[in-house]
């Protein structure tokens, strides 16, 4: 039976990716059957210990869940099929199949197969392959408060956003992102977080990163103060250079002509100015806005991102952040969940989005 869980979520502007259809060596159909039996086979020689009864309700699990992953991987890359005779996929699988077959949960079965898109679809053995490996052996102890907390510390921390020139922009799309795992984070509490922090997924930290400081983080250039050669007289050697532009209605008060350091870099280099790179990233990082009101700027934009706000500082997510374990059980509920989401965890393993 093909899973049809109340979430799944694509944006009018969301472009779905499907991988292209390959041959590989056999017939694609009997890559399929070979790759079905041979997954069953694995889940049959280790569960074979339960009840008659217990067993049967498991193998049933078992193949629904097997099913269901073939079609996955049919329609993103049937390659792949060719790993399930690889001693290493078929022990993450195993694991994959007994998580679900002692539950039989929807969500837990599509956030496993998920996992295992990103376990299999590497012959890498790198940090992605490994945190989805061992998060599939621990995602059967998580419920559904936990999966949004991950997800909810991932959007407000780890995620940035294309072509954001307006807080308006910003503030929709973080509300559409973090909307649909409200429902399951307004269960949680904040013993929750010891929880996830016990089991690899989260570290407690001295300082906190609320969601206006990420975003300032990440759009330095969209919530400025500005700067003047009286504030600033080093800076006076930039306002005479189009990296920057007028703001506000000083007469001597301008603004980095970029949003983001990633901008800026494509600015430097457009305009040849690489000399001025260590004083354009000063100008832009330090004219910051205070974290506080860049929330109230977000949320004059989305006023129903006020109470997520309040809910995940309530919980004590800013104090947390997601390791490569949690990084990559969040980002398989943003693949579960969103359909246009198709960034690889690799993205986020390695550096932070903005640089």
């Amino acid at each position: 039976m093909k899973w049809n869980t109340k979430r799944q979520v694509s944006r009018d502007n969301n472009v779905n990716m499907q991988a292209e259809r390959i041959r590989i060596g056999l017939g694609y159909r009997d890559v399929k059957e070979i790759s079905r039996d041979t997954a069953m086979e694995v889940f049959e020689n280790n569960f074979h210990k339960l009840s008659q009864v217990a067993y049967n309700v498991a193998r049933e699990r078992a193949e629904e869940f097997t099913s269901n992953l073939i079609e996955v991987v049919q329609q993103r890359t049937p390659e792949a099929l060719e790993h399930f005779q690889e001693p290493g996929t078929q022990a993450a699988l195993f694991s994959a199949q007994s998580g679900y077959a002692k539950t039989g949960d929807a969500d837990l079965g599509e956030m496993l197969i998920e996992l295992l898109m990103t376990r299999i679809s590497s012959s890498v053995r790198d940090t992605p392959q490994l945190a989805s490996n061992y998060a599939i052996t621990i995602t059967e102890n998580l419920s559904s408060h936990h999966f949004a907390i991950l997800a909810c510390a991932f959007i407000l921390k780890q995620l940035a956003y294309e072509d954001v020139k307006s807080a308006g922009s910003l503030a929709r799309q973080m509300q559409e992102t973090i909307e649909p795992f409200m429902e399951d984070l307004h269960g949680a509490e904040s013993v929750d977080l010891d929880y996830l922090a016990g089991l690899g997924c989260t570290i407690a930290t001295s300082s906190t990163l609320s969601p206006g400081r990420a975003a300032g983080l990440n759009y330095p250039g969209l919530f400025t103060r500005g700067f003047s050669s009286d504030e600033r007289p080093d800076y006076s050697r930039l306002i005479r250079t189009p990296l920057v532009r007028p703001f506000g209605p000083e007469s001597d008060r301008y603004k980095i002509n970029a949003i983001t350091k990633a901008e800026l870099r494509d600015l430097l280099n457009r305009l040849v100015l690489h000399d001025m790179s260590d004083l354009a990233l000063q100008a832009l990082q330090n004219s910051v806005m205070h974290e506080r009101e860049i929330e109230r700027i977000i949320c004059q934009e989305q006023d129903s991102l006020a109470p997520i706000f309040a809910r995940c500082s309530d919980l004590g997510i800013h104090s947390h952040i997601n390791t490569a374990i949690g990084t990559a059980i969040a980002h398989a509920n943003m693949r579960r969940v969103h359909s246009g989401f198709t960034l690889p965890l690799s993205s986020f393993l390695s550096k932070h989005p903005s640089q």
